[in-house]
This record gives structure tokens, C-alpha cells and sequence, in this order.
């Protein structure tokens, strides 16, 4: 039992290790900075008609650190949740159903990830600077860096890539503008 234990923190390990490192290959450098949103009479700047069902929203962020900061967020919290699935998958006074849920938990934590990157991947095919995508429970929010304004028919492509990969959820698309 004790090697099944010992090998089991050693495969989530190594996967860890080899998620975090094509993370770090694949990302671009930046500096972080402060975020900034575009406001319009206190409500968040969006564009009508993107998606019919009033659920999904585009909006212009402004800053050109955003993408830098927001995946160190976003690295950072699925770094603890890691840390805690692995240390009840360590732990040896919880029990077996606890340790396997957590192993799945941890598996289901890795598998996002990678979809996550597979649609960031794709939406940079279909001629976009950067894209960051953020996958918190049923909603999905994608921003991408363009050089004018994101279109409606641009919005809904992105959408539909999104629901693609990651299935039925709230699909919410904003952008940033390029500086030239």
C-alpha cells in the first residue's frame, strides 16, 4: 500500500512539473501591472448582438500587462488547489475515498488546464496576437489582444471555438486593444 501511495505522488508530481513547464515555455514575458477596464456610465463597455442568448459579453479592456497578470492569478490559485489535492493525496489519516476523489479533482485541475491551452492555441490560429482563456466552474472568460475592435462575427467565432473544447458553458469574450 505504501508503494501505491509513494508512485501515486510521484506520477502527480511529474505531471505537475510537466504542465507548469509548458506553461512557462509557452508563455510570453511581461512585466504585470494594474488592470483597467473601460467603463460607459458605470456599466462595463459591451457589444449587443454577439451572442443571441444574452449570456455571453464583449467588452475592451485596456492595459498590456493583463495577460501577464491574470495567468500568474490564475496559475497561482490552480498552484494551491494543487498543493492542497496533493497533500490529502499524501496524507495517510485520510482515507482511501478521500485521497482518490482528491486524486481525481487534482487529474480533472490538469485536464482544464490543457484544454484551456488547446483553445488558446486555436484561437491564436485564427489570427490573433495573444488570447488568454480563464475557466472558473460554468463560466469561460476569453480575452484576446486585437489591433482595432473586436467585431460581433469575430465574437462568435470565438464562442463557438470555446464551446467546442469546452462544452456548454457561459461563454463571456472581451478584448484588448493592440498598441501600435
Amino acid at each position: 500500500m505504501l508503494l501505491k501511495k509513494q508512485t501515486v505522488w510521484l506520477l502527480t508530481m511529474l505531471s505537475l512539473i510537466i504542465v507548469l513547464s509548458v506553461y512557462y515555455i509557452t508563455s510570453p514575458e511581461q512585466s504585470p501591472a494594474d488592470l483597467a477596464t473601460e467603463q460607459k456610465d458605470g456599466k462595463e463597455a459591451s457589444k449587443e448582438g454577439a451572442e443571441a442568448d444574452g449570456k455571453s459579453v464583449v467588452s475592451e479592456i485596456n492595459s498590456d500587462e493583463l495577460f501577464m497578470e491574470l495567468r500568474m492569478k490564475i496559475q497561482d490559485k490552480r498552484s494551491q488547489l494543487a498543493q492542497k489535492y496533493n497533500e490529502v493525496i499524501a496524507s495517510t489519516s485520510v482515507s482511501a475515498e478521500v485521497q482518490s476523489e482528491a486524486l481525481d479533482q487534482l487529474t480533472a485541475l490538469q485536464e482544464l488546464a490543457m484544454k484551456e491551452d488547446t483553445l488558446e492555441t486555436l484561437i491564436k490560429g485564427m489570427g490573433y496576437e495573444d488570447v488568454l482563456v480563464n475557466t472558473m466552474g460554468e463560466e469561460v472568460t476569453i480575452i484576446v489582444r486585437v489591433d482595432e475592435k473586436l467585431s460581433a462575427q469575430e465574437a462568435n467565432a470565438i464562442m463557438r471555438k470555446a464551446k467546442e473544447q469546452l462544452g456548454e458553458k457561459q461563454v463571456a469574450v472581451q478584448y484588448q486593444a493592440a498598441k501600435n
